[in-house]
């Protein structure tokens, strides 16, 4: 797609993500900095999760009787292999999370992924279950009622124990999102009619990542106690921006980028190598600020969220900040000048924040990019 084509494509993402946020933010004051250091911790925030590996902010503006509303975060569960729902957490610590959507109940475990488009649907990646037990990927309503299931079903050798989900936007009237598949290394694009998963149509946009094997995921009220239990390697997390996906490919230690990965299939990716490798270690988050740079989480880096410009990943900054874990950190996201982030390393995990300073309470308003 080269052009007006694209240009379109980029005006639509653009009004479909960034249009979604408080009014009051837009002059970009409180932005999820891509310089300068983070220096306000806020700790258990949310409490009482079972390795949770993916969050999904829920946009402003999106209101449902009884449902998600804007500022929600949903989590991806892995011990339990359920979506749990953290309402509107801002400037509260020490909460626990409510019942979303139990994968289990379903015949699905080990919840991965989560992303939430504009219209406040929530989609989720389970590593198991589904078709020949490879996994597969649902589409909820905003009070948690399946409206699809997709899996191997639907397009066989589509999936191979899904690891990371995103939303990509609006091409031509169809609703995208990307997968990353840890089993063979390879990334997916879903088409769909609407983001009730109607009309699908599924891509292969390219290989060459990291693999590794699933874990052996719990059903509520019992989680994973025994770290053997827990998928093993791949890679995980991805964000997408005007055409382009981006894959936290952990064992590989680095990020990748999949050009037009919007319209074209079995694209080469490249590795992003402004990256600083002693930050950028095992990384299993990534996600796209206000400002449209990059945002990199490592699991078993303490001390930095890099910001890279998008797309081809020049380095920004490190964020600097001593989060007091040896490892565990999974999963990010930004909303109003806050860095949302996931403790994963053992059964007693969290919902964490981090702002500018200690003086600034977490936020989850603000101008985002849909992921």
């Amino acid at each position: 797609m080269i052009g007006a084509q694209r240009l379109a494509l980029v005006a639509m993402f653009a009004l479909a993500t960034y249009g979604c946020g408080d009014d009051e933010e837009a002059d970009g004051d409180e932005d999820t900095t891509t310089v300068g250091t983070f220096s306000g911790l806020f700790d258990d925030v949310v409490v009482d999760f079972n390795y949770a590996y993916d969050i999904g902010l829920v946009p402003g503006g999106v209101t449902s009787e009884g449902g998600l509303i804007g500022g929600d975060i949903l989590v991806a569960n892995y011990g339990t292999s359920e979506v749990l729902l953290a309402r509107d957490p801002s400037g509260a610590t020490g909460r626990s999370p409510e019942p979303f959507y139990d994968g289990a109940e379903a015949g699905l475990r080990g919840a991965m992924a989560v992303s939430v488009p504009p219209d406040g649907t929530v989609w989720a990646a389970f590593e198991r279950g589904g078709e020949s037990d490879n996994g597969g990927i649902v589409a909820l309503s905003k009070t948690g009622e399946r409206l699809a299931l997709i899996d191997a079903a639907v397009e066989p050798g589509a999936f191979a124990n899904p690891s990371g989900l995103c939303y990509g936007g609006v091409l031509e009237g169809r609703i995208l999102f990307f997968y990353v598949n840890k089993g063979d290394g390879t990334v997916w694009r879903i088409s769909a009619g609407a983001t009730d998963g109607k009309d699908l149509q599924l891509g292969r946009v390219g290989s060459g990542l990291a693999t590794g094997s699933p874990g052996n995921p719990g059903t509520p009220p019992d989680g994973v106690k025994n770290k053997d239990d827990l998928p093993e390697g791949g890679a995980r997390g991805c964000a997408s921006l005007d055409g382009f996906v981006y894959v936290a490919d952990a064992q590989n230690q680095r990020v990748v980028r999949f050009d037009d990965a919007d319209v074209t299939d079995d694209v080469e990716g490249a590795a992003l190598e402004d990256t600083p490798a002693e930050l950028v270690t095992y990384p299993t988050g990534v996600t796209i600020n206000n400002e449209r740079a990059l945002i990199v989480i490592s699991f078993d880096n303490a001390h930095a969220f890099v910001s890279l410009e998008t797309p081809h990943g020049a380095f920004i900054d490190n964020g600097l900040y001593d989060l007091n874990v040896n490892s565990g950190n999974y999963a990010v996201q930004v909303g109003d000048g806050t860095i949302w982030f996931t403790r994963a390393n053992n059964e007693n995990g969290a919902l964490r924040a981090i702002t500018q300073d200690s003086g600034t309470p977490p936020s989850t308003g603000g101008t985002f990019p849909a992921q």
